[in-house]
């Protein structure tokens, strides 16, 4: 099956390392080929990004944040052309580029501020101060938010903002044959198997399994 897909994870070093990161679940989930991690930072992959996006052309390139500055798309606002749908293949001699969808990983502090780096680098590259953004319809709580509650129910982690995402390109008829829906299985599969490793980890070393239970430890 030909590529429909390149989810882009854009992170901040140091979030890379931490242990209850979830972007790093999509790469080693999807594999290389589909999900390409880029370590902000680190201008090689920076560069190899941008490439990307360029090659693809900025109607292809969209990404999943909650900006409130600007009036984000559904997923259904997405167009899939025949050149879409054959992101990989090879027609006449003409390559044919996939839809990037770019997950920005990090805390939401670090969130922001990469937002607004991806921001300046849009508006220098094609001249708009806007980046284009979508927003997922059903967004339903992660497993993580045992260990790491999100400020918003609007904020989830990004592994599960991935498998909201595939959910919801399921639904779309003319994606229905890649199955999605199983890949959005794997992906929330992952997370169960995080959050159980770090659990155990936190009940082997003493210490809580809740954010809630550790702040009001560290108040006493």
């Amino acid at each position: 099956m030909s590529l429909l897909w390149i989810v882009q994870a854009s992170l901040f070093f140091q979030d890379f390392l931490r242990q209850n990161n979830t972007g790093k679940l999509l790469w080693q989930v999807f594999g290389i080929q589909a999900a390409s991690l880029c370590l902000f930072g680190i201008q090689e992959h920076e560069d190899i990004m941008w490439d990307a996006f360029q090659r693809s052309g900025k109607e292809k390139v969209s990404f999943l944040y909650p900006n409130k500055s600007a009036t984000p798309k559904s997923v259904n606002d997405l167009k899939f052309d025949d050149f879409t749908m054959n992101a990989g293949l090879q027609e006449g001699g003409v390559q044919h580029e996939p839809l990037n969808l770019v997950l920005l990983d990090g805390t939401w502090s670090n969130s922001a501020a990469l937002y607004r780096r991806l921001k300046e680098r849009w508006t220098a590259i094609w001249g708009e101060e806007d980046i284009p953004c979508i927003s997922l319809s059903m967004l339903s709580a992660s497993v993580m938010h045992k260990l790491r509650p999100q400020p918003a129910w609007d904020r989830t982690c990004t592994a599960a903002a991935a498998a909201g995402l595939l959910s919801e390109l399921h639904m779309r008829p003319e994606l229905s044959a890649f199955k999605l829906e199983e890949q959005a299985e794997a992906v929330e599969c992952s997370l169960d198997i995080l959050l159980d490793a770090l659990t155990v980890r936190r009940v082997r070393l003493g210490r809580s399994i809740t954010r809630k239970q550790r702040h009001r430890r560290d108040c006493i």
